[in-house]
């Protein structure tokens, strides 16, 4: 497995970048306005169409403005790559089924980079639980402080918002634990001065349970999950950014006794890069096209 990253963000740079070179991941890198430096990158291009015209990689991993996302991913689709995309895949839903129309008929893969369930925490809460089907009420929480007034998640011609940036998280929460049909779907978006979502809420009502969500830019940061059983209360926190040099804890409280799980260090972008490849060599992308689809209707939902 090669990849191209178009884009060398923050992301790639602070959590992904690491993992290339521990498992020894051939990468080339894209960048308009990023200096060379010695991060051993096979090789560097400095215009995207040239690198999808010359680059030798099978997949992409596009790490750019949201607003950008799209446009390259349809050419590098176009030219038979594999895709991977950062959170949100598209900024419009028409967008998406174009993506998964282009990539079912070149047969390649498809993939939305939303990564926190590939932690450890998330699959030992889980096993806690027994079952999604013994869920009764999930409820998360994702506040950071306000993005500075440079980053693109604070311009709205870049794709920016607490909507676009997060709604991956209610979407991905959504599909992973709820159980049943939607019954009920209601949320409520709050926009600046400048026309800028900059917090949602997410209500819905499964057949078997409820989920609530709630997700901001500005305020004290909060980053948790809970999980509500007829016996059990499970929190996890840091639960949609986990880190990889931490140990972190489950809150676990049943029959009013309270106890801390430690779950060890993991990393949830080799998880992740795993299954990639995994399903690279076995050919089979259906799985990757249905969370794709899944996720887009639900945040469809949320206007």
């Amino acid at each position: 497995m090669k990849i191209l990253i178009l884009g060398y963000s923050n992301l790639f740079r602070k959590r992904i970048l690491d993992v290339f070179l521990k498992e020894k991941i051939k990468f080339s890198i894209a960048s308009k306005s990023k200096a060379q430096k010695d991060i051993k990158a096979y090789k560097w291009f400095r215009d995207y169409n040239i690198a999808l015209r010359k680059s030798d990689a099978n997949v992409v991993y596009i790490s750019l403005s949201n607003s950008l996302h799209y446009k390259w991913a349809k050419k590098a689709l176009e030219k038979n790559f594999h895709v991977i995309v950062d959170k949100p895949i598209a900024l419009k839903f028409k967008d998406i089924l174009t993506l998964l129309k282009l990539a079912k008929k070149k047969k390649v893969l498809l993939a939305e980079a939303t990564f926190f369930n590939y932690h450890c925490q998330f699959i030992k809460a889980l096993k806690l639980i027994k079952n999604k089907k013994n869920i009764n009420y999930i409820n998360t929480n994702f506040i950071i402080p306000t993005p500075l007034k440079n980053s693109f998640r604070m311009k709205k011609k870049s794709g920016g918002g607490c909507l676009h940036d997060m709604s991956a998280y209610a979407a991905a929460t959504a599909r992973l634990l709820s159980s049943g049909k939607l019954l009920s779907f209601q949320s409520n978006i709050f926009k600046n001065d400048k026309g800028l979502v900059t917090s949602f809420s997410v209500s819905c009502k499964f057949q078997k349970n409820y989920y609530f969500g709630y997700f901001c830019f500005g305020g004290e940061y909060k980053n948790n999950m809970i999980l509500y059983s007829k016996e059990k209360y499970i929190e996890l926190n840091n639960v949609f950014s986990p880190p990889s040099d931490k140990q972190l804890k489950i809150l676990i409280k049943n029959k009013n006794q309270l106890r801390v799980e430690k779950t060890s260090k993991d990393n949830v972008f080799r998880n992740y890069f795993y299954e990639i490849k995994k399903s690279l060599q076995d050919n089979k992308f259906q799985s990757f096209y249905d969370k794709i689809l899944i996720d887009a209707k639900f945040k469809n939902k949320l206007k």
